[in-house]
């Protein structure tokens, strides 16, 4: 690269981080590794991640399978009680997000950021089992040190005013004050327990194999979704209702297919008892992205309705992916403007430099030697398959490399004008496209091969996929039938 190539390129990048300088989340723990690997567990009450489907109480709003949960059965005044203590790191988002539900005790059943020894910010759950996703402004605190204590010291006869218990699921940092997108309902379950059965269209979420002739069905998510076909075709009708929730989204999209019939067959939105918006299907068996702009709604209570009352042809519907999601946040017309007025006068002054010196100093340029740490860097992340890890910690890749988190992040950026994040990733995509051209992985759905490749949600392997590859994953494996 040319030094005025690299002063461009400089440039461009300076405008784009002035333009838009969010960066993107970080998801510091989800539990979906099944352990504890990175947190000190003190006392006895933290074993393991626990699953959503071996737990006695009616957990909600988990996300995956596998949260925190202090549910230790045991006996004695130290009954249940314990703490999980974070690795330190270092806080570079606006905020801290996280789900939490149990004991509302704001020093024995809470969760607690700590900084510089003292605790800085601290949430608790509501005395029930309802995980709601709580965000501290950590703005005043960036470069400093933190730690994440997730604590349970309540005895169950110290305090009969709050449970004693405590959830925690999927703590992220991020630049944005809410979650930008989350799965409401997907049905890899594989039945509708989250949901109110009304007659009996609704039998069980179909997949692949357990859908009747003659309906073929296209475009679907991972193994199951809601489909009102059955034994009987189109005679029976019914209905699926959610759970209520709030409305603190921008948008809310869906698959849907099946029939056109307003009313009859169709998804709703539901606010104070009203229909507020619907969609239906285009009498076929093709699953379509649609959107909801539900910005007008915000604040209010609502549900989803999925209905069939029809009974002739196209008598059916069909849903997947319930998603739940902000718009980008814009950057302003007030940024834009100042961000230009600062790129003038950086190419006024390089102007200048460049009309005085007729030599320029080659310090800029990538030197041979940050090329060949780089080059090393990358062969040693894709040889130890780090990347596999659906959590990996820089600390292992510092460690194979013995090059610190600081210069992986400047040779990534430099050598290689990408990030750490964006190669994880890359590589993940060539890892699931070797699998799926394996024969003996024949007979894995994609979001087994794509967990199996590291990553950890159906969502952040779409949009890696398509980011890569510029299609989506059932396109891909549709062009290898097609050459095959």
């Amino acid at each position: 690269m040319s030094m005025l190539q690299r002063w461009s390129f400089s440039l461009t990048i300076l405008f784009i981080s002035c333009s838009s300088p969010l960066k993107p989340d970080i998801v510091f723990e989800d539990f979906e590794k099944a352990d504890f690997a990175n947190w000190k567990i003190q006392g006895e009450t933290f074993h393991k991640p626990s699953h959503l489907d071996s737990v006695v109480e009616n957990a909600k709003n988990v996300q995956g399978n596998l949260f925190a949960f202090s549910n230790f059965q045991g006996s004695g005044e130290s009954l249940g009680q314990g703490k999980l203590v974070s690795d330190n790191f270092i806080i570079d988002r606006k905020y801290i997000r996280f789900l939490i539900a149990g004991g509302n005790h704001k020093t024995r059943e809470c969760v607690n950021l700590i900084v510089k020894n003292k605790v800085v910010r601290t949430a608790t759950g509501e005395n029930d089992h309802t995980l709601r996703e709580i965000t501290w402004d950590v703005d005043d605190l960036q470069g400093e040190n933190g730690i994440i204590e997730i604590v349970d010291a309540l005895a169950s006869n110290f305090e009969q005013n709050s449970l004693g218990q405590i959830l925690v699921d999927n703590i992220v940092f991020s630049d944005f004050k809410n979650s930008q997108e989350i799965v409401f309902e997907n049905f890899e379950s594989g039945n509708y327990n989250n949901w109110k059965v009304e007659g009996d269209a609704f039998e069980i979420p179909r997949n692949r194999i357990n859908v009747y002739y003659p309906i073929t069905v296209n475009g679907f998510n991972g193994d199951y979704f809601a489909f009102s076909f059955g034994e009987a075709h189109d005679s029976k009708q019914g209905k699926l209702i959610s759970k209520t929730f709030e409305i603190n989204y921008d948008s809310i999209k869906f698959l849907i297919g099946g029939g056109g019939h307003e009313n009859k067959t169709c998804i709703n939105l539901v606010v104070k008892d009203s229909v507020v918006l619907s969609h239906v299907g285009q009498n076929d068996g093709e699953m379509r992205w649609h959107q909801w702009d539900v910005t007008p709604f915000k604040g209010q209570r609502a549900s989803i309705e999925i209905v069939d009352h029809h009974s002739e042809g196209w008598g059916h519907i069909m849903v997947d992916d319930i998603i739940f999601f902000n718009n980008p946040e814009s950057s302003g017309i007030w940024v834009f403007i100042g961000s230009a007025l600062s790129l003038f006068f950086i190419l006024y002054f390089l102007f200048k430099v460049f009309s005085s010196q007729k030599t320029i100093n080659n310090n800029l340029e990538v030197s041979d030697e940050e090329i060949e740490r780089f080059e090393k860097l990358k062969k040693s992340i894709e040889t130890s398959k780090v990347y596999k890890d659906q959590n990996p910690n820089i600390k292992q890749i510092v460690q194979n490399t013995d090059i610190s988190q600081e210069e992986i992040n400047i040779l990534f950026e430099n050598a290689g004008n990408t990030t750490l994040p964006n190669f994880i990733n890359y590589l993940r995509v060539e890892e699931f496209k070797r699998q799926l051209k394996d024969p003996s992985n024949k007979a894995y759905t994609m979001m087994f091969l794509a967990e199996n490749s590291g990553f950890n949600s159906k969502t952040s392997f779409y949009r890696a996929f398509k980011t890569v590859t510029k299609m989506t994953p059932s396109e891909y494996k549709k062009s290898l039938s097609r050459n095959h």
